[in-house]
């Protein structure tokens, strides 16, 4: 595949969908997968699905698996945390494997740097506001002299 001339660096790729992680035999390579495509590339660890997940079971799983990285987890715990959290709060059948078990974290699992989204400060917006006064005075005036 063409990803394999692209310069991919990153700490994590996240390749949730389909079966991204499921190898495939490749004439004169072996058995490769999009992940090791991504790996090649230059990402440090992908996020993977080995089968087909349930849209629902990977938003619940991806969203606390997101958490867990920005608290400053290890890749692999915070997917483990999230299987756990996932299974704590699922019923029936979405407590069967195939709707959690298929997510795997592959290449280095150090904690990534990541800080969570801040609220905009009331200073942000005051000095927005203060630009927008500006213009619309400059535009007024220039609009009076032209006249």
């Amino acid at each position: 595949p063409e990803i394999y001339n692209c310069d991919l660096s990153s700490d994590l790729a996240v390749l949730t969908a389909c079966e991204s992680g499921r190898p495939g035999f490749e004439d004169g390579e072996g058995m490769v997968s999009l992940a090791h495509a991504f790996h090649y590339a230059g990402s440090e660890s992908m996020l993977t699905g080995l089968w087909k997940i349930d849209e629902k079971a990977s938003a619940q799983l991806m969203e606390a698996f997101y958490q867990n990285l920005v608290a400053g987890m290890f890749k692999d715990e915070a997917l483990r945390q999230a299987k756990l959290h996932y299974l704590q709060t699922a019923e029936g059948r979405a407590l069967s494997p195939q709707y959690w078990a298929g997510l795997v974290i592959m290449g280095d699992t150090a904690p990534i740097a990541l800080e969570a989204a801040s609220k905009p400060s009331w200073h942000w917006f005051l000095g927005a506001a203060i630009l927008l006064l500006i213009g619309c005075l400059v535009i007024l005036r220039r609009r009076k002299e032209h006249k």
